[in-house]
């Protein structure tokens, strides 16, 4: 099993990344080609995306490791798939669902808003 501490801050860190390219000038293009509804939804997983990287890094560790062992399969599993959403960069629905699969196992870390 991979160590704990290392999937926390590589979840830490592919939300960071991600913040970064939902800022760039490519993510802005790929807006202006994006439907309403594709734009809306970016936006709110921005939002979330931020707010699940704001409130994972003020939570130690060791009040989420139980969570975290228990999810831990499915949190590399998201991050891969972001990972990979995040190289390729061709579409935003596959970033938003590649977010969306982070977003849904840190859920289940911290408590979150949305």
């Amino acid at each position: 099993m991979t160590d704990l501490a290392q999937t926390y801050t590589d979840t830490l860190k592919v939300l960071g990344d991600t913040l970064v390219k939902m800022t760039s000038a490519e993510w802005d293009a790929l807006l202006m080609e994006a439907t309403p509804e594709q734009r809306r939804e970016a936006m709110k997983t921005m939002l979330k995306t931020q707010e699940a990287r704001l409130t994972l890094a003020n939570t130690a560790l060791a009040g989420i490791v139980e969570q975290l062992k228990e999810n831990e399969p499915a949190l590399r599993k998201g991050i891969a798939r972001l990972e990979k959403s995040l190289a390729t960069f061709e579409r935003i629905d596959s970033v938003v669902k590649g977010v969306a699969s982070v977003l849904n196992v840190v859920s289940k870390l911290v408590p979150m808003l949305a």
